[in-house]
């Protein structure tokens, strides 16, 4: 395996609630009320950005592109607090990002959030020190299912390493079928965790399991053998 690029919320950290009531405070500011089925129906697979934007448009309101900014700064305020007080690592993920780390695969982030909830999240829980970059919703034009964040992801991993890391040695670990298609469209293998959405609804990854906790990293390696 020459990289692994983990997918952040629901995938490293149980975060998705939080971010969900995040979104929820700042559309009722504009007339819009996201449920919770909504949100992991429709909206979970998008930056903050697109989730915004889409949600509004979807019950007939259009935001412009300040008005997305600040609602992206209030929700990020939300979420940075709801971290700082209580955020809790998934099952199995940090003990996979620090085995494949230790064992000299190189080891990133690809995430629709922002790069300071990922940083203090991932500090929180201690899975920081093991990530060589993070390719976060500020460095990309186009959110997932668009693979740019995984093919940027891709170069981050032979630019940290100075080696040359082939997309097909590469394992993508979502918790989305658009995270799914993003990085099966960047070239790279998928492992889906059912964190977010039931296996039915993720058959396009390469493997599914429930909880990190249910792999080793040796069995994953064979996904990426040539």
């Amino acid at each position: 395996m020459d990289a692994m690029i983990f997918d952040f919320d629901g995938v490293v950290v149980d975060s998705e609630p939080v971010h969900f009531a995040g979104f929820r405070r700042v559309l009722a500011d504009v007339g819009v009320t996201m449920t919770e089925d909504a949100y992991y129906r429709l909206y979970l697979g998008y930056d903050d950005h697109d989730c915004l934007q889409v949600a509004a448009r979807d019950h007939g309101v259009t935001l412009d592109e300040d008005r997305i900014a600040a609602l992206t700064a209030t929700k990020t305020q939300f979420v940075q607090q709801a971290f700082a007080e209580s955020i809790t690592a998934l099952p199995g993920a940090v003990e996979l990002v620090a085995a494949a780390a230790g064992d000299g695969v190189a080891v990133g982030v690809c995430s629709g959030a922002l790069r300071p909830e990922i940083e203090l999240a991932a500090r929180t829980v201690g899975a920081l020190p093991h990530f060589q970059w993070i390719v976060a919703a500020e460095d990309v034009e186009h959110g997932k299912p668009d693979p740019e964040g995984y093919v940027m992801a891709l170069e981050h991993a032979r630019r940290v390493t100075g080696s040359e890391i082939r997309a097909e040695r590469s394992l993508v670990v979502e918790d989305s079928p658009a995270g799914i298609q993003a990085g099966k469209d960047a070239g790279c293998r998928v492992l889906a965790v059912t964190t977010s959405y039931p296996a039915d609804q993720l058959t396009a990854a390469d493997r599914i399991v429930g909880r990190l906790n249910e792999v080793t990293l040796e069995e994953l390696k064979d996904l990426t053998d040539a």
